[in-house]
């Protein structure tokens, strides 16, 4: 009996310096008063919750990997955004697939604001609006590694209509200025060139290497592709002080239908002046009746190489 007590105070006591190792605080990031700093003293993620959106992950005091829009910064999401798109940057959760919805999206579920809890092991919750056009909710349960400072994202879409809606959840991780952005292919049976072109031109930037799609940003025009695998990783390599590579993944349910055409993973470019590629994670088409929900779990997690 006193063997169990010792190892349960031992599991508590490990467990408690963990949730110590991460660490909350309010701030006011690039003018956005009431942030959040989620940190283990080696990694910082910071959210928006006036915006709706997490706009800084990166080393501490260090480049960040999310791209955020200088002609936005401080500013409140505008009264007109049902109309015109307020494009922060940062990451956030739209319903898939564009198609029904088309654009822009949904301000309630885009830049409103959002409520955050933060919990007992050092987490955020962060809850959105209601949207009666989509008939959902978002909810987004953010954690840190106390080691690593890699991201887990637990998101959430409940139905919050009195009738069944048909959505997939879509996370939009809009990276700064990556170098280059490796993807998985496609099997062929699925898209032939082993990905799916969303334009008429293919990306002009496009190389094949091990067996893996080689994506830089085109500065001059935009491009966007989707591809299906079910070993769903992305992997953005950034240039700074350290060489840095982000991947973010999440898992595939084989059994699933994703949206456009079967995509679990899409790729868009921006041209300049904005200089950001999206790394989109395409979660399953799913019916949920009047108060169901549908949960997909998304990665973060940087790696840092010195400079030789």
């Amino acid at each position: 009996m006193r063997s169990l007590f010792l190892t349960m105070c031992s599991l508590f006591l490990f467990t408690h310096s963990c949730y110590a190792n991460v660490t909350v605080k309010e701030v006011t990031y690039k003018g956005w008063p009431n942030s959040y700093l989620l940190t283990n003293g080696t990694v910082n993620l910071v959210l928006v919750p006036s915006i709706g959106r997490i706009m800084y992950y990166g080393e501490a005091n260090g480049p960040n990997t999310l791209w955020n829009n200088p002609a936005m910064l401080g500013r409140p999401a505008p009264v007109d955004a049902a109309a015109n798109w307020p494009n922060f940057g940062g990451d956030k959760l739209w319903p898939s697939p564009q198609s029904v919805w088309n654009w822009p999206p949904d301000p309630l579920l885009d830049s409103a604001p959002l409520k955050v809890k933060v919990t007992a092991q050092h987490e955020l919750l962060a809850t959105g609006q209601p949207s009666p056009k989509s008939g959902i909710r978002f909810e987004r349960l953010i954690s840190m590694n106390p080691v690593t400072g890699a991201v887990t994202l637990r998101n959430t879409m409940t139905n919050i209509s009195g009738a069944p809606v048909h959505w997939g959840i879509w996370e939009v991780f809009q990276a700064n200025s990556p170098l280059l952005v490796i993807a998985p292919l496609s099997p062929p049976a699925k898209f032939a060139r082993g990905y799916f072109s969303f334009y008429a031109k293919n990306p002009p930037l496009a190389t094949v290497r091990h067996a893996k799609l080689m994506l830089r940003r085109n500065t001059k025009s935009n491009w966007k592709i989707g591809i299906y695998a079910a070993h769903s990783l992305l992997q953005v390599k950034y240039a700074g002080r350290h060489e840095t590579t982000l991947s973010l993944w999440h898992s595939v349910n084989g059994a699933g239908r994703y949206p456009d055409g079967g995509c679990t993973l899409e790729v868009y470019s921006s041209p300049d002046p904005l200089n950001y590629m999206e790394m989109e994670l395409m979660g399953p088409m799913i019916t949920l009746q009047p108060g169901g929900r549908a949960v997909m779990i998304t990665h973060w997690r940087l790696h840092f190489f010195k400079n030789r």
